[in-house]
């Protein structure tokens, strides 16, 4: 996984944006501040930071608002910072994509690990989500591959093999990914029956 490396941090306070800066910037790249959510949300989007450490209630735009658009953009982890001490906020931010939250006052030797363990969440999260979607991708494919090698075995009187081996030719030549013509072919398949079954109707 990749290392932790640039850190933003956005709080209407700029006392605890001075006292986090001091606790990161000798281990991280800060590339800019902000004081509400809607100049949180514009941070992440100029510089896609690992890690935002974000305060939840800030004017023009509040942490929770601000949080949903952020996750939205699957570029930065977020560490949710404020005063509020209710089990059901931290709850709240979680279940929207937060990676960590901290209560003020926090211990300045705080920061660190949980940004650290924030970004791992995140990466981590972010894996699974890749494997579950690659997986997904080749199970369509798989079954779209199986209804095209059976409409070629149909109309062509080709055996499984060689309706694999035309189909996997038929790709490679026309540059289109397998998935991309056996759902052409399943198309085509479709819009000619149902003129061979209006012909006959008629």
């Amino acid at each position: 996984m990749d290392s932790l490396k640039i850190v933003a941090i956005a709080d209407d306070d700029p006392g605890i944006i001075q006292v986090v800066k001091r606790a990161c910037e000798q281990k991280y790249q800060i590339p800019g501040t902000a004081k509400n959510g809607t100049e949180a949300v514009a941070l992440v989007k100029d510089f896609r930071p690992n890690v935002l450490l974000m305060d939840l209630h800030m004017p023009v735009l509040n942490g929770i608002e601000a949080l949903k658009q952020i996750v939205a953009l699957r570029t930065t982890a977020v560490v949710i910072l404020t005063a509020d001490h209710d089990p059901a906020t931290a709850r709240q931010v979680m279940d929207l994509g937060a990676c960590a939250y901290m209560t003020k006052p926090f211990d300045l030797s705080q920061i660190v690990p949980v940004l650290e363990s924030a970004w791992h969440h995140y990466q981590t999260v972010a894996l699974l989500q890749e494997q579950a979607k690659t997986l997904a991708e080749s199970l369509e494919t798989r079954k779209l591959l199986e209804k095209a090698k059976g409409i070629l075995m149909e109309q062509q009187g080709f055996s499984e093999d060689e309706a694999h081996r035309t189909i996997q030719k038929m790709s490679q030549d026309q540059g289109v990914t397998v998935k991309e013509l056996c759902r052409s072919l399943i198309q085509v398949k479709m819009i000619l029956g149902g003129k061979n079954k209006a012909r006959k109707a008629a």
